[in-house]
């Protein structure tokens, strides 16, 4: 897929004062073409990561301009399906193996009845090795290859990458960008941020797109960028690495303007051998690959639809073809991408198969933290114990029932602290995962949040009636059978709902604000728990 942007604006709106709006991206120009992996470069605060979510889709609000995939203009809903995106930070489920993690990808990602290469996949990464490790245990390097990994499981022909190299060493930074252009030699169109690698890594990429203020300051082939800068007076020195060269160029203003009028914003492509305008797009010489009939055979994939299929072709690292645009634009290139005939199905999987495929996952995390079960169920038991201790055998007294009431307190304050504030601490880290599984179309939200709600409720309801046992014979309370289940009853239902509480503050806020938030959304209910609604007329 050959994707085109044109006049691309991104506008953000400042937090704390109304009607300030900021144009992070510029109406900027450009293309990036299947078969080659592309960097977007600049200095920080350039708008890289801003324009990386623009084109992908991963922002939408504040977004303008034209985006376009073959010359057409996009479907959103169709391009999502067709492409992943790649966090800066590896989300993953700690307490999985990669061949699990790999196993619920394919389950969420494929159609029934399709073939899974889960084992090829992890051997052309180098983690078949690693297939029994849980993903917690992996070093940076093979969570990166992981993520990569689980996307690449339904073979997207798009791929963008916020930051791949972050955080990772020489050596292992060299092979995510090799491994980055594997999977761009095999037909794929791969796009990344990056913020300045060295000349050895910069020869890597096929393309850069550098870009500084918002505005593009230089698009074109990697080999080109020297030439480019010499031709507009702003000669690299010998010896020196050209994008830090053209990085401490962005300090002076007036190079920004100087190259950004040069390149005219990403209107023009500069190339080793010739210069072209993106606007049209006729005869322009492409570094992609060519299909090689003896030791790659073509691959048919399902797309996530399950009603067509499209040929992808395997291509060697040092093959490459010319092509023009108008062919790649009517679908005649040498990938041969079929048009997706159908847009009746979201997801791959229907929504009984995700809250399955979900709670499974789910429960198997559960049940693998022991050290979290073993937590909770010491702190039911001595708060039990406390509870019980401090209102021991008061509740068959008719003279204690004011204790007995400071005792029903208690007990929703236990209920309502306890669930509020685990949510609160723990889903700001589980919501990035989500956003990220959700946005590459894993799974719908609704299936995600039943599956999650039923697989707390076996250790929740548990530990809440071993508490409520405790608290019960403890406190002197009459035993009789249908008095115990309301007893159990009500504190699980006080449970539940602050349970929804601290999640629903958790999507919203980070740890810091939401440790805030939490303890101060239940004060209210903790003075009707006491007061009640006394409206009645005296």
């Amino acid at each position: 897929m050959d994707l085109e942007f044109r006049n691309l604006k991104y506008t953000v709106s400042s937090p704390l004062s109304k009607g300030n709006k900021r144009e992070v991206v510029k109406g900027v120009d450009g293309r990036f073409s299947s078969g080659q992996l592309v960097a977007i470069m600049g200095p920080s605060g350039a708008g890289k990561s801003s324009l990386l979510n623009a084109i992908s889709g991963n922002r939408s609000a504040g977004v303008t301009g034209e985006l376009l995939v073959n010359g057409q203009p996009r479907n959103e809903h169709q391009f999502q399906k067709s492409s992943c995106y790649i966090t800066q930070e590896d989300l993953l489920q700690p307490l999985l193996t990669v061949r699990e993690a790999m196993d619920v990808a394919a389950s969420l990602k494929l159609p029934k009845g399709s073939k899974i290469h889960s084992e090829e996949i992890l051997q052309e990464l180098g983690l078949l090795e690693h297939q029994h490790t849980k993903t917690d245990r992996l070093s940076g390097g093979q969570k990166k290859r992981l993520s990569i990994a689980l996307e690449l499981v339904n073979n997207p022909p798009v791929f963008f990458l916020d930051e791949p190299t972050s955080g990772l060493d020489t050596v292992t930074t060299v092979q995510c960008v090799r491994l980055l252009r594997q999977l761009a030699r095999q037909g794929r169109t791969v796009v990344c941020t990056i913020h300045q690698p060295p000349a050895s890594l910069l020869e890597l990429f096929d393309q850069v797109y550098v870009i500084a203020d918002g505005r593009c300051i230089y698009q074109g082939e990697t080999g080109a960028m020297v030439s480019y800068l010499q031709s507009v007076g702003l000669p690299c020195p010998r010896q020196h690495n050209p994008a830090d060269f053209i990085i401490e160029l962005t300090e002076n203003p007036d190079n920004i303007n100087i190259l950004c009028e040069e390149i005219m914003n990403g209107k023009l492509y500069k190339s080793a051998k010739i210069e072209t305008a993106t606007e049209p797009l006729d005869n322009i010489e492409l570094k992609i690959c060519y299909k090689t009939e003896d030791d790659a055979p073509e691959t048919e994939i399902m797309l996530s639809n399950g009603k067509c299929t499209y040929k992808v072709p395997r291509y060697k690292e040092t093959d490459s073809v010319s092509t023009t645009s108008s062919e790649a634009s009517n679908g005649n290139s040498s990938m041969a991408w079929m048009k997706i005939q159908s847009d009746s199905c979201t997801y791959s999987t229907s929504y009984s198969q995700q809250f399955y495929i979900l709670l499974r996952r789910m429960m198997i995390q559960i049940s693998r933290n022991r050290q979290g079960l073993w937590i909770q169920l010491i702190h039911h038991v001595m708060c039990g114990l406390l509870i019980g201790a401090c209102f021991f055998n008061m509740a068959n007294d008719g003279t204690q029932m004011f204790n007995h009431l400071k005792m029903c307190v208690g007990l929703v304050i236990f209920f309502a602290y306890t669930q509020i504030m685990v949510p609160v601490l723990v889903y700001p880290q589980e919501v990035k995962l989500v956003k990220k599984e959700h946005f590459n179309r894993w799974y719908s939200l609704t299936p995600y949040y039943a599956a999650l709600t039923v697989s707390k409720l076996p250790v929740q309801v548990t530990l809440n009636i071993i508490f409520c046992t405790i608290v019960y014979f403890m406190t002197g309370v009459p035993f009789s059978v249908p008095r115990f289940i309301a007893f159990c009853l009500i504190g699980n239902v006080v449970s539940l709902v602050a349970e929804g509480m601290g999640m629903a503050i958790g999507s919203v806020f980070n740890v810091r604000n939401g440790c805030a938030v939490g303890p101060t959304s239940i004060a209210p209910f903790l003075g009707l728990a006491i007061y009640g609604f006394d409206f009645a007329h005296r």
